[in-house]
């Protein structure tokens, strides 16, 4: 979150709107396919949360910065933003942090994998 003391009500606006896009940024709702097993549709979900997770990781390491770059810009921070949940998502279906397959094991027991 950005440091809001001492803004102009301009300024905190964009600080706000800034913080707010960064952190929706290409996330949309995951779209269950009815016609798989539930514990396929519960293993799509939490590979997006394994996804969602892996961005937060790097947002919280990208606030680690000793110091702003020469070219450093809002929509510069707003882009590299974007592209931290792209790279989340793509690492996350390439890769696996085991957080998908943990979470299938814990809240997968009861479920059939026979399709509704």
């Amino acid at each position: 979150m950005a440091d809001f003391a001492g803004m102009s009500s301009q300024s905190f606006a964009l600080a706000q709107a800034r913080d707010t896009m960064r952190a929706s940024a290409a996330w949309s709702p995951t779209h269950l396919d009815r016609s798989k097993s539930e514990k396929e549709q519960l293993y799509e979900v939490a590979k997006e949360y394994e996804s969602i997770f892996l961005a937060e990781f790097l947002k919280q390491a990208r606030q680690g910065e000793l110091a702003e770059g020469m070219f450093s810009s809002e929509a510069g921070k707003t882009f590299q933003g974007m592209l931290d949940v792209e790279v989340a998502r793509s690492s996350s279906t390439g890769i696996s942090l085991g957080l998908a397959e943990a979470i299938v094991t814990q809240l997968g027991a009861g479920l059939s994998d026979q399709v509704k």
